[in-house]
């Protein structure tokens, strides 16, 4: 246990916490980790690169910094540690917290990008599909704010700079990874997934492949298979963004890029689950035909990207973001 938390003397520490970072969790480990208590200690355990655990403890104006200053605010130790020691969390008493990690046990969360900078979200879960946002209900009549239109504006500009957003006549999909599995939170694989819009549609299908990913031999060759079998079928090395801009409707797993589309008014199926799925067609959800159908309608999308963005997620350079981040804390059952 010890070893674990040496790690960390070799790299950066805040200069708000002066104790010795393995020293201090050794000894709440020992007093506290095996007892029954009703009352966690107030210790925020911020699980962080080397980077991130400079930029917070340098103050540098960004989320993880903000999190820490709530912590403090609300009268609380943070103490930084390297994220591989993440595992030990479930034996330390206090409360804890990883960047886009899976959460190891109770009395953790974790802090995830909400898909651009600056909104950010803190969940109990590290999977998108299973975040808050997924199961609550979208009413545009809820969304109410002034500035809703100015926001759709403003990062339709941002995404899609001077492109021409059009409708050229093609289904763009942009795929992920793994394509041959088909994965619990899926309808079925990315492969059966283009086999199946190949075989609805007439129009051209035109498929980008992740920039992030690696793909296997096996999962080429069934590519190129797909296209012998169905001649409108294009595998395209075009920038997503230009083909998000002319293209009729995206279908995809659950890809960020249906996502941003709603910023183009693209209409969208998504063939696994996700947390932006109330203004999509959902196979999931809907089924097959239904999600079609309901692709076909145009949805609110400028009240649905504000919901979304601004009501339901963190807003980094928001001069309320301690708040925010205050009271999702307290949505969690933080005492801060």
């Amino acid at each position: 246990m010890s070893s674990v938390f040496a790690i960390n003397m070799r790299g950066p520490r805040p200069a708000y916490n002066p104790t010795p970072v393995c020293i201090f969790a050794l000894l709440h480990y020992v007093g506290h980790a095996k007892r029954g208590r009703a009352v966690r200690d107030r210790v925020l355990y911020f699980y962080l690169g080397p980077r991130q655990r400079a930029q917070v403890a340098a103050r540098e104006p960004k989320i993880l910094t903000r999190i820490a200053e709530v912590a403090e605010a609300a009268g609380w130790q943070v103490v930084l540690l390297p994220e591989e020691a993440r595992h030990a969390a479930t034996s330390i008493d206090g409360y804890h917290m990883v960047l886009n990690q899976a959460v190891p046990g109770p009395f953790c969360l974790s802090l995830r990008q909400c898909y651009m900078e600056p909104f950010w979200r803190i969940e109990a879960a590290n999977d998108r599909w299973a975040w808050e946002t997924a199961r609550l209900h979208f009413d545009p009549k809820d969304v109410k704010s002034p500035y809703v239109q100015a926001f759709f504006n403003r990062w339709r500009g941002n995404l899609f700079g001077a492109r021409p957003i059009l409708q050229e006549g093609f289904i763009f999909v942009p795929l992920q990874g793994k394509l041959l599995r088909h994965r619990h939170f899926q309808a079925m694989s990315p492969l059966e997934m283009l086999e199946t819009v190949l075989t609805r549609e007439v129009r051209p299908v035109v498929a980008t492949m992740h920039p992030g990913e690696t793909y296997e031999p096996e999962e080429i060759e069934a590519l190129q298979k797909l296209g012998q079998r169905h001649p409108h079928f294009t595998l395209s090395s075009a920038p997503s963004m230009d083909l998000l801009a002319s293209c009729d409707m995206v279908v995809t797993q659950n890809s960020s890029m249906a996502l941003k589309g709603c910023f183009a008014e693209k209409r969208a199926v998504l063939f696994a689950d996700a947390d932006f799925h109330h203004v999509a067609g959902s196979v999931p959800r809907d089924g097959l035909a239904k999600a079609f159908d309901i692709s076909r309608k145009k949805p609110p999308f400028a009240p649905y990207l504000f919901w979304f963005f601004k009501m339901h997620a963190i807003t980094s350079w928001s001069d309320e973001v301690h708040a925010q981040i205050a009271s999702r804390l307290r949505q969690h059952g933080w005492p801060v």
